[in-house]
């Protein structure tokens, strides 16, 4: 059987700030005032979008695939944790 399922579909930018600040909430990223931890929120959920419109992109120009899933949103906020 060569069926592929396509089960990546977008978060909305509302449900990726809420995760990521949640996320964010356990961290030493807390003690940061309140709009420098918002500028960071929102840094982590642009960087996720505009990966997400760049592979919508890549699709339509090569016809390849780079699924972007919601795993891939928290390892991102993982390895900005990391940093």
């Amino acid at each position: 059987n060569c069926c592929t399922i396509d089960w990546f579909s977008e978060w909305s930018e509302e449900a990726l700030t809420s995760v990521a600040k949640r996320f964010f909430k356990e961290t030493e990223l807390a003690t940061l005032e309140a709009s420098m931890l918002n500028a960071v929120v929102r840094t982590v959920v642009i960087l996720h979008q505009s990966v997400y419109k760049v592979s919508t992109r890549f699709y339509s120009q090569l016809r390849r695939y780079n699924y972007v899933s919601p795993t891939n949103f928290l390892e991102l906020l993982g390895g900005f944790i990391a940093l």
